[in-house]
C-alpha cells in the first residue's frame, strides 16, 4: 500500500521537433544539476528527526500554521505525524506493516505539496527538456548561475529555470511552469546541504513557507516507532494491481484557447469510483470545477491488493486544449 497511480490522458504531440541545442552548453548544465543533486543527498543518513513548521497562506482564509515531524530508524521503520488545523494523524511504518490514526488516506492539499518538495526538490533532465541557455543572476543579495530551458509536456511547452549558487553549488530555485520553489539558509547535515527555508509559489502567488530542520538522533527509543493511540493496522501487499480505467470522459476541446492542465487527487475505492476528489494544481479555477465534475463520472476496475480490492490514492492528470 502508499503506491501512487499517476493516470495520463492521451494526447497528441503538436511540438514541432525539438530544437536545436548547443551540446557543450547542455552538458554543462547536466553537470551543473548533477552537482547540485550531490551537494543535497547525504552519502549516509543516520537516524533522524526532521521538524517541519509551515505556513499556509490563502487570501481566502487567511494565513494557516502547521507542522509535521519524521522520526526515521535507518534499516527498522518511521513515524510520522502532521498537525494542521483539524486534520491531525500520526503513522508510524515498519517492517510489518503500516499503523496509523489517519482517518482517511488523502492528505490536505497543502501537506501533499509539502511532502512533495522538502526536505528539498531535486531534478534531473530528460530528453523532453530543451536547454538553451547558462546565464548569471543576482539572487538574495548574491550571483547565482541560472539554466533556461523549455520541457515539451504534450502539446504544451513549459518555460523553466533551474539557479544554482556557485558558491556551495546548491539549488536555490527551481521554476517549473507555473511552480516556483525557493531554498535559502542552507546547513549541513549528514555531509548534505539542506535548506532551512523552503518558501512554495504558484502563478505568482505565494502558497507555502517552510521553516526545516534535521537532527541526529543517537539514542533513539524503542519507543518511538510504537503504534498511534486509536490506530489500525495495514500490511503490506504481497502482490498488487493497480486500478484500470473503464470510461474516463475527456475534458471538451476548445476554439483556439490556450492549452492547460489540472491536477486532481482522489481514492478510487472497492466500487470503481473516484472519492474525496480536490483538485491538486489547475492554472485556471473554472478549469478545476469542470476536472472534478468529469472525474466524478470516471470508473475503474478497483485496485487489487493480494487479491482483494483495494482503496488506492490516485493522480489523475487532465488535459484540456484550446479552452
Amino acid at each position: 500500500m502508499g503506491r501512487i497511480l499517476k493516470v495520463f490522458l492521451p494526447v497528441l504531440l503538436a511540438v514541432s521537433p525539438a530544437r536545436a541545442q548547443d551540446q557543450d552548453v547542455r552538458r554543462e548544465a547536466i553537470q551543473l544539476l548533477e552537482h547540485a543533486n550531490a551537494v543535497s543527498m547525504s552519502p549516509k543518513l543516520p537516524n533522524l528527526e526532521r521538524i517541519d513548521t509551515f505556513r499556509v497562506l490563502d487570501p481566502a482564509s487567511g494565513p494557516r500554521e502547521g507542522s509535521f515531524t519524521r522520526v526515521v530508524i535507518q534499516g527498522t521503520g518511521r513515524r510520522e505525524e502532521v498537525n494542521f488545523g483539524s486534520y491531525q494523524a500520526v503513522s508510524v511504518w515498519t517492517r510489518a506493516g503500516l499503523t496509523t490514526n489517519r482517518k482517511t488516506d488523502l492528505l490536505p492539499v497543502e501537506v501533499e505539496n509539502l511532502l512533495r518538495i522538502t526536505p528539498i526538490y531535486l531534478h534531473r533532465f530528460d530528453d523532453q527538456d530543451v536547454i538553451h541557455a547558462i546565464v548569471e543572476k543576482a539572487g538574495n543579495g548574491q550571483k547565482v548561475r541560472c539554466i533556461e530551458f523549455d520541457t515539451i509536456r504534450g502539446q504544451k511547452l513549459q518555460n523553466n529555470e533551474f539557479c544554482i549558487d556557485p558558491a556551495n553549488g546548491t539549488l536555490v530555485s527551481e521554476k517549473l511552469g507555473e511552480e516556483v520553489v525557493e531554498n535559502s539558509d542552507f546547513f549541513p547535515f549528514a555531509g548534505a546541504l539542506m535548506p532551512a527555508k523552503i518558501v512554495y509559489s504558484y502563478a505568482g502567488v505565494r502558497k507555502l513557507e517552510i521553516s526545516q530542520t534535521m537532527t541526529e538522533l543517537e539514542n533513539a527509543t524503542d519507543g518511538v516507532l510504537s503504534a498511534p493511540p486509536n490506530s489500525a493496522e495495514r500490511h503490506y501487499c504481497q502482490t498488487f494491481r493497480r486500478p484500470i480505467g473503464l470510461s474516463t470522459p475527456l475534458p471538451k476541446i476548445g476554439n483556439g484557447g490556450s492549452d492547460s492542465e489540472v491536477v486532481i487527487r482522489g481514492i478510487v475505492e472497492a466500487d470503481g469510483r473516484v472519492h474525496d476528489a480536490v483538485v491538486q494544481a489547475a492554472e485556471r479555477a473554472d478549469l478545476g470545477l469542470e476536472a472534478l465534475s468529469l472525474v466524478r463520472q470516471w470508473t475503474f476496475t478497483p485496485a487489487m491488493c493480494n487479491g482483494q480490492p483495494n482503496a488506492q490514492e490516485t493522480v489523475l492528470v487532465l488535459h484540456f486544449h484550446g479552452r
